[in-house]
């Protein structure tokens, strides 16, 4: 499942995810910083990738394929079952 999120999200095929891979699918409209005009477009959507660095990522606003993998174990960890985290990945991705 965090495979085939990765794949769809890594636009390019470049083994990372970059402003220009999610910019394509992830919408800012309604968010209410974009909104009141206190962040662009691309400012959110760094901001949205920066979570995936998670505490091991170097911040450099690319997710690596390690990166990704690394934020989604953790995650995994709090989860209560792989059925939950498989619906999760399903509803989100």
């Amino acid at each position: 499942m965090v495979e085939k999120a990765f794949c769809m999200m890594d636009k390019d095929n470049s083994g990372k995810i970059t402003l220009k891979d999610i910019s394509y699918i992830y919408d800012v409209t309604l968010n209410p910083e974009f909104l009141e005009h206190r962040k662009t477009k691309d400012e959110i959507v760094t901001d949205f990738l920066s979570n995936f660095e998670g505490a091991r990522g170097d911040r450099d606003g690319v997710i690596t394929k390690q990166e990704f993998f690394d934020y989604y174990t953790d995650l995994s960890n709090c989860t209560p079952s792989d059925e939950y985290f498989v619906r999760m990945m399903e509803s989100t991705w």
